[in-house]
């Protein structure tokens, strides 16, 4: 009886011996199947895509984000917006007090309606003054006519000695005058036409000038009433009602506005993927807030430049967003991004969880023939839950992702 208890109590302790033996190496040198619990799979066909992961934030687009300021000073008499609010291009954010700049205004226009009027004036008695001038010198031709006409009558009797000296004298001088008084007419006119011209000029110089005056007037008034240049939300809000600002070398910021429909992702890729990366590949990104949400996305430009962080090469890449999500997205937020670097169809593909490594063996539980077999696989993609399996299993195998430790096992390798 003592000999059968000593058989028992050595059969009892080699069983122990032989379970510690396999569960510190996993899996024992024999070719007992395995005995495992878990879910199983079956190995199928399908298209596995290859992924760029990486690390963003959301940003505005360039112009999406807008600082709105004040190009005039004075005091701030109403802010019409707050934190959070939607705005539309166009529409009144804040005032800031303009009574002296109606004044002004009202001064511009003004000098305006004088300066109209000087024109006006110049150009209805101009033509006057060139009219009599231009009627003097037509006089003075005729009257020249006249007396050349009678000189010429006296020469030729005086030469007959049908005249006195004397009457001959009298029509050269009446001759002479007609011409210094044709020359007087002519010098008047000229000089009438030239000044009717330079008053012209000066009068319209004024207009110009004045009309340029009360344009900036306006301007500056309606620089008194701030406008959202474009449609947004309004993310800051940097003056308060009754601040004096000074528009001086810059504006001052009275708002931020972003256009939450023009957002993008500044991504910063791993140097070591930079080269899978081309322009207009698809990507999908998420974000803490909503994690379960995958949000579309193209890359739309890759920057030559590197940014090192940590020692670590990263390439900033920016990813255009595909559709409508501004009821969700928001500037700074983080995103994890999965760009589509490559697409393989046909592929022989497993559950990603099923795949274990061990003593540098990349090695996958199968169940073959009723048991439940190690076998060592070689991996090709992998796309977030999915792996790729390029050498070591066939369409249709089950494998296994275990729950629990094999009890025992065959040699790693069995089977293909």
């Amino acid at each position: 009886m003592k000999k059968a208890k000593g058989l028992k109590w050595t059969a009892a302790a080699l069983v122990i011996l032989a379970l510690a033996a396999g569960l510190w190496t996993w899996w024992p040198q024999g070719d007992q199947g395995l005995q495992v619990s878990g879910k199983e799979f079956q190995v199928k066909r399908g298209t596995i895509r290859r992924m760029v992961v990486s690390t963003g934030t959301v940003k505005p687009q360039v112009g999406a984000e807008v600082k709105v300021g004040a190009r005039v000073s004075g005091r701030v008499e109403k802010l019409l917006v707050s934190i959070g609010q939607t705005v539309k291009a166009g529409q009144v954010v804040a005032l800031i007090e303009h009574q002296d700049l109606e004044a002004k205004l009202r001064q511009a226009q003004a000098e305006l309606n004088a300066d109209q009027a000087r024109l006006v004036r110049v150009q209805t008695t101009g033509p006057k003054e060139i009219a009599r001038a231009q009627a003097e010198l037509t006089e003075a031709k005729a009257t020249l006519d006249l007396t050349t006409l009678d000189y010429g009558r006296q020469e030729k009797m005086r030469s007959s000695d049908l005249v006195a000296q004397d009457a001959l004298d009298r029509a050269r001088e009446k001759h002479q005058v007609a011409q210094a008084r044709l020359k007087a007419a002519q010098a008047k006119l000229n000089q009438v036409r030239h000044t009717y011209e330079q008053d012209v000029k000066v009068a319209q110089a004024d207009l110009a000038a004045s009309q340029a005056k009360l344009a900036t007037a306006q301007v500056n008034l309606d620089y008194a009433t701030i406008r959202a240049p474009i449609d947004g939300v309004v993310s800051s809000v940097s003056t308060q009602e009754g601040e004096t600002v000074a528009a001086s070398l810059s504006a001052p910021t009275f708002i931020t506005i972003v256009d939450l429909a023009r957002l993008q992702v500044d991504d910063f890729v791993d140097e070591t993927d930079i080269g899978l990366v081309k322009l207009a590949q698809k990507a999908f990104f998420t974000v803490d807030a909503y994690p379960e949400q995958k949000f579309r996305g193209e890359v739309e430009a890759i920057q030559p430049s590197a940014k090192i962080v940590d020692d670590v090469v990263y390439y900033p890449v920016t990813v255009k967003i595909l559709g409508d999500y501004q009821d969700k997205l928001k500037p700074e937020m983080t995103a994890t991004v999965n760009i589509i670097a490559g697409v393989r169809r046909d592929a022989l593909l497993i559950p990603a969880p099923a795949i274990r490594r061990k003593a540098g063996k990349t090695m996958v539980y199968v169940k073959r023939e009723g048991t439940v077999v190690l076998v060592p696989v070689e991996v090709g993609w992998t796309e977030e839950l999915r792996a790729q399996i390029t050498k070591g299993l066939q369409e249709g195998e089950t494998v296994i992702i275990p729950t629990s430790a094999p009890l025992t096992s065959a040699r790693p390798g069995a089977g293909h």
